[in-house]
């Protein structure tokens, strides 16, 4: 009978100790899953990495397409984003970022004969601000415990998620070309008559983007996580390049410049090779020909290494917060903390 009660004795001494040992874990396991996302809503995001355009200048050995098959590999340039998310419910975010973009295109870097006769090319840096709403997929949670405890019930916060995201945002560009040494503003030049008699309507600067993308993070520590981003962004301009229409006289755009540059503004808007450089003849390049496509508008992407922190919300260690009970059977309640 001693015996039996010095048994019973230790086997309940060894489940309290038990019980005190996985008390914090359980607690982690706990804010992880089912307050988290509740009591820990926002983040912030970083991304560097890369841009590249995709537009009327540049690309494949072929007519242009203004898709990915038409990206010009050495044309990728610096890019970043910086921003907040935001836990609307489980898996679905807000996000709204600011982000940075230098594109590109030259039409030497072709081997299509009108292309590369067409001779033009540009640069611009891009400044966007957007709000997207995101959707994660984990795809490798896996139950179980952070601390990988087995017999524990949980989601291991440490995995792997896929995202995919969509939005709206508004972006400025300033297409600019080479001359001389110097980067010349194309747009004050209007290169295709915009706004001269007979030519397009001249074009703004701001316009509305539509990003799209995916990505792929996973968490380091408690607080950070990393991945890869791509994303694409459709636009509502086709003069990111300042490329989209036909040639307009370029005896004419000297003529009726403003800004001091006539000549520059003539050669800009035609510098064709021509038949004595390798290229086609000047009918090709004649106003009213073919300049750019009108047909499709200009897009660029983003391709970023991304870091997230999430901003912890310290809840009931706060001072004055409330504390959570938790009531055992047979016992007074107590006072648990976490």
């Amino acid at each position: 009978m001693v015996i039996f009660e010095i048994t019973r004795i230790t086997m309940s001494a060894r489940i309290l100790t038990y019980c005190l040992l996985m008390l914090p874990f359980w607690a982690s396991s706990q804010f992880f899953n089912k307050v988290d996302w509740k009591e820990n809503r926002h983040q912030l995001e970083l991304g560097l990495g890369t841009s590249n355009f995709l537009g009327d200048l540049g690309g494949k050995d072929a007519i242009g397409t203004n898709d990915f098959q038409d990206l010009e590999v050495s044309q990728f340039k610096f890019g970043f984003f910086i921003g907040h998310k935001y836990t609307l419910y489980k898996k679905l975010y807000l996000r709204s970022n600011f982000t940075f973009s230098r594109v590109g295109g030259n039409d030497n870097l072709t081997e299509e004969a009108f292309r590369r006769n067409r001779n033009l090319h540009f640069r611009s840096n891009i400044f966007e601000l957007n709000a997207m709403i995101e959707y994660e997929i984990p795809i490798n949670f896996r139950k179980g415990h952070i601390y990988d405890i087995k017999g524990v019930k949980g989601w291991n916060a440490k995995g792997a998620s896929f995202y995919v995201f969509l939005g709206i945002g508004g972006f400025y560009f300033n297409p600019k070309a080479q001359i001389d040494g110097q980067w010349i503003e194309l747009r004050p030049l209007r290169t295709e008559g915009q706004g001269l008699p007979g030519g397009p309507k001249e074009y703004r600067r701001v316009s509305i983007s539509i990003p799209v993308g995916l990505s792929l993070s996973k968490r380091i520590t408690d607080v950070l996580s990393m991945g890869l981003e791509l994303s694409y962004r459709y636009t509502f301009t086709d003069y990111i390049d300042d490329v989209s229409t036909v040639y307009y006289s370029p005896y004419d755009i000297a003529l009726y410049d403003e800004t001091g540059q006539g000549d520059a503004a003539a050669y800009l808007s035609n510098p064709s090779l021509g038949p004595q450089q390798g290229g086609v003849g000047s009918y090709a390049t004649a106003p009213g020909q073919q300049r750019g496509d009108d047909t499709d508008d200009d897009g660029f992407m983003l391709l970023t290494i991304k870091a997230q922190y999430l901003l912890k919300d310290n809840g009931p260690r706060r001072k004055g917060a409330r504390r959570k009970k938790f009531k055992r059977s047979g016992s007074r309640s107590k006072r648990v903390i976490f």
